[in-house]
């Protein structure tokens, strides 16, 4: 190995997309023969969305720089003023760092800022999360897409993600299954009890719980705020005390935090901004199921498991374990819904749930392949889909 440490830049727009490599990012930083260096920008540097880069203070990793750029509205506009803003900002640091490597995971405006650079500059670049599709109609897939063209190299969840990054032409020996790396924290994070975690969200005097994790749908943004009043609706109806996490910053978001500002003191719900990985996936493990249209239901939910109830269009035909029940938008398909999932039958179907996206070793593959992979061999893509 050559005593020049390998660096490795990452590039991290939001608390959802930190939390999916942050051991990763943890276990490079660690390691005398790799530099890490992070790029924070987007909704990280936001008092809106929580200030979330105190994560990653909190981690002690390094960071390169810091991009302001994330405008706090629901013009359309605002993704693409985003990326535009960071691409620019973030060449210069590019430059000067001098990475071996970019990597970037899933389908946010930073994944392709992250490919451009590498794909310019002439830097081999690891996209995570790739292959992977819904059919609600986000961007975010095409985007996810577009950007695994411009990137070198693949580490993907599952079989048929490599499949179609395939039919896209990429060829084979850029892809390699891993597995999913945000679920290592679910082996890794150690347990906490219930009550310990009621007395840290100050809901000590709660029982059970269910959790809310809900953002607008591409194309359905007007009804965001209608979306979200059902499911809280929905929940007051069953007596069902839950904690409810503040959106991503689509646009709709500030549809749904008004609403959330709303009833705010309704002893039916607790909102909350961010929390630490601990108290979260603690929290997810204690409660009686999920509701909303997070990936975390499809991804992160079965490793519990938990039952999931998907609401909308959101996440749909994505790859899920039978812990997932998908239902429409309305009152009465949700209400339908949250006894179905607490009913005796689809509780024994948990039982069995296994997870579809590995075993909570992905880390420690991706690591391996980033420390032993001849990473300037996939720099340049002259292959011809054409002849494969």
């Amino acid at each position: 190995m050559s005593s020049k440490p390998l660096k490795v830049l990452g590039i991290t727009g939001c608390r959802s997309d930190y939390d999916l490599l942050s051991g990763l990012y943890a276990k490079i930083n660690q390691n005398s023969h790799m530099k890490l260096g992070l790029i924070v920008c987007g909704a990280h540097l936001t008092e809106y969305y929580g200030n979330t880069v105190k994560y990653i203070e909190q981690d002690e990793l390094p960071i390169l720089a810091r991009i302001k750029s994330l405008q706090v509205t629901n013009s359309y506009t605002s993704r693409i003023e985003s990326a535009a803003t960071s691409l620019l900002s973030a060449a210069p640091v590019v430059e000067a760092f001098q990475p071996d490597v970019i990597i970037y995971p899933g389908d946010r405006e930073e994944v392709i800022v992250g490919a451009l650079l590498g794909a310019y500059l002439k830097i081999p670049t690891i996209h995570f999360f790739s292959g992977d599709h819904t059919t609600d109609g986000s961007v975010d897939h095409p985007v996810r897409h577009a950007t695994s063209k411009l990137s070198s190299l693949h580490f993907v969840m599952h079989e048929s993600h490599k499949a179609r990054l395939m039919r896209i032409g990429e060829p084979e020996e850029r892809i390699f299954v891993i597995g999913s790396p945000q679920l290592d924290k679910f082996i890794t994070t150690p347990p906490m009890k219930k009550n310990h975690i009621l007395e840290e969200m100050r809901c000590e005097y709660w029982g059970n719980y269910a959790l809310m994790i809900q953002h607008s749908s591409h194309g359905m943004e007007e009804r965001a705020a209608r979306d979200f009043e059902e499911c809280l609706q929905a929940l007051r109806n069953e007596k069902i005390r839950t904690f409810v996490a503040t959106p991503n910053s689509d646009p709709g978001s500030q549809e749904i935090i008004s609403i959330m500002k709303k009833v705010k003191g309704d002893e039916n719900f607790c909102f909350f901004n961010s929390l630490s990985r601990e108290i979260f996936v603690n929290l997810m493990r204690h409660a009686d199921f999920l509701i909303g249209n997070s990936s975390a239901g499809i991804y992160e939910a079965p490793m519990i498991p938990l039952a999931v109830l998907n609401v909308g269009i959101r996440q749909r035909n994505r790859l899920a374990a039978e812990n997932v029940l998908f239902v429409d938008n309305g009152l009465e398909n949700i209400s339908k819904g949250i006894k179905t999932i607490l009913g005796s039958d689809f509780q024994t179907r948990l039982k069995v749930v296994r997870s579809p996206y590995g075993d909570g070793n992905s880390i420690d593959k991706a690591f391996q392949l980033i420390l032993n992979l001849n990473l300037s061999k996939f720099t340049y893509k002259p292959e011809d889909p054409l002849t494969f």
